[in-house]
């Protein structure tokens, strides 16, 4: 194994054990490298502070669940595939959600959400024009709800978690789709009949 490999993974090991024994934001650099026996030289070589390191984490980890990912895998699936990574580390990014702030944890996985749920937003819509607000309206929603369920003391599994937000958004968007359909053929069938009562009550207020 490379020295460079060997360096990150002896962090990162450490890192893991003192989350085992105090909050992260007790720990420090020092604790880290001294766990491990490394300089601390050595780690701002390879990370500019520890919330790099937690980030490094998580983006290494992920890049093994997505090769893990079957070709034929659909969008629920593959949430499936990350919400069972983050189920069976539980202990360890329950911690991290809880940091709060710049560079926080949660703010990292924002920015990991964002360019997934824009392309899928495309996807649906068919358009690439996606407007940033809609998109963050949807990560930061999902995001909220994956704390939620993280740090609850007896989650749900991750399979039961992901079924029931699926069901919960395509339920909710089928009927905010037939509510614009009704209110779109209300219109088309009476074409002038909201104008028409504005305007007869607007008379009967005068009167």
């Amino acid at each position: 194994m490379p020295n460079s490999d060997y360096t990150k993974s002896a962090l990162k090991k450490a890192l893991k054990e003192l989350l085992e024994e105090e909050s992260f934001e007790k720990i420090t650099i020092f604790q880290i490298c001294d766990r491990c026996n490394i300089s601390r030289k050595s780690f701002y070589y390879h990370f500019r502070d520890k919330y790099d390191l937690v980030n490094w984490v998580f983006d290494t980890d992920y890049i093994t669940v997505a090769k893990n990912r079957p070709a034929n895998a659909d969008d629920w699936e593959f949430m499936e595939s990350v919400c069972g990574y983050l189920y069976e580390n539980r202990s360890f990014y329950r911690k991290l959600f809880k940091i709060e702030g710049q560079n926080s944890f949660s703010e990292h996985f924002q920015e990991f959400l964002y360019p997934l749920i824009q392309n899928r937003v495309k996807t649906l819509i068919g358009k690439e024009d996606v407007h940033p607000l809609c998109v963050h309206l949807l990560s930061d929603g999902i995001l909220c709800t994956l704390k939620r369920w993280l740090l609850e003391k007896d989650c749900l599994p991750p399979d039961q978690f992901v079924a029931s937000l699926k069901t919960i958004i395509q339920g909710t968007a089928v009927a905010v789709c037939q509510e614009m359909e009704q209110k779109a053929s209300f219109k088309n069938q009476f074409p002038g009949s909201i104008h028409d009562f504005s305007d007869n009550a607007a008379s009967l207020n005068k009167s």
